[in-house]
């Protein structure tokens, strides 16, 4: 087989060959690399297509998985099911969203396209104030998002993107909507991790977890729930833009304190306290909170 400087090298002296054929493959591989950091695109045991990623904000590559709608159609324009992972990496001890997004059949019910991103530490999708690495927040608006709107034909505008995640991305993705209200339509959270913001829980371990996620404590008003309930509510508008499970046990006197300061504020939202389940994705919260989402 011949390579792709055979026939152009042909008429070329062979003093030359060597370094001109040697040039091109450089060229050709470093196109190569390029494209693999861009998102290049495989297709998983699933059935979900996956763009694996280098970015500055993460500190190696990542996964962004994509199902699509089994009439996908280029022609048409979607919304986007963010469905934000609980765990680092392929985690995923407390089962996968989007696997249960795909059993449900949202994706051909609702007509979205859902993504699944990935990070390389446990995120909560705030920016460490000192690891440029651990930039989660940084890393899915500037990398996920684009590139999820360059590749499908997605709507580009608020309406067109919701969020969904529990436990720590439940955290996620009230923050992401909070600090992004122009950006996102709606979130919707189930069992978040709110102890670190309300408790309980001992201010030694609430310190250590300030430190580790946020670098500091200044850091993490910017991203802290009751913080930006009391500054960026109200820009959330008339519209119920947040649904909010919460479920008895350890987490439900954090949850309670957050629904009684959004009901203070005057602050739009669906709030629902539920006996406990599980804490996973396939405990059967799903259903709902991905209806209040699209609006059903």
């Amino acid at each position: 087989m011949q390579s792709p400087c055979d026939n152009k090298m042909m008429n070329i002296p062979s003093i030359f060959r060597a370094p001109r054929c040697f040039i091109l493959t450089i060229l050709v591989l470093l196109i190569s690399n390029s494209r693999l950091d861009a998102g290049a695109v495989a297709l998983d045991e699933n059935g979900f297509r996956v763009h694996r990623v280098n970015s500055s904000f993460q500190a190696g590559e990542t996964e962004i998985r994509v199902l699509l709608p089994d009439d996908f159609d280029e022609d048409e324009s979607y919304r986007i099911l963010y469905v934000l992972p609980v765990l680092e990496k392929d985690n995923r001890k407390y089962a996968d969203g989007l696997l249960e997004v795909k059993k449900y059949g949202f994706h051909n019910t609702y007509k979205l396209v859902c993504v699944a991103p990935e990070f390389t530490e446990k995120p909560w999708f705030a920016d460490h104030e000192g690891n440029p690495q651990m930039r989660d927040e940084s890393y899915f608006l500037k990398v996920v998002l684009p590139l999820i709107e360059e590749e499908y034909p997605v709507m580009p505008k608020k309406e067109g993107r919701l969020l969904i995640g529990f436990s720590k991305s439940g955290w996620g993705a009230f923050s992401l909507l909070l600090r992004n209200p122009e950006v996102f339509h709606r979130a919707a959270g189930w069992d978040t991790g709110i102890r670190v913001d309300t408790g309980p829980i001992e201010e030694a371990d609430r310190s250590d977890r300030i430190s580790r996620i946020f670098g500091s404590r200044e850091n993490f008003e910017r991203y802290r729930i009751s913080t930006l309930i009391k500054e960026r509510g109200k820009a959330l508008g008339d519209e119920a833009r947040i649904f909010y499970y919460n479920t008895e046990g350890v987490r439900a006197i954090g949850g309670e304190i957050i629904h009684r300061l959004m009901v203070e504020q005057e602050i739009p939202h669906r709030y629902l306290f539920e006996p406990k389940r599980p804490h996973r994705w396939d405990s059967g919260w799903i259903p709902q909170a991905v209806a209040f989402l699209v609006g059903d």
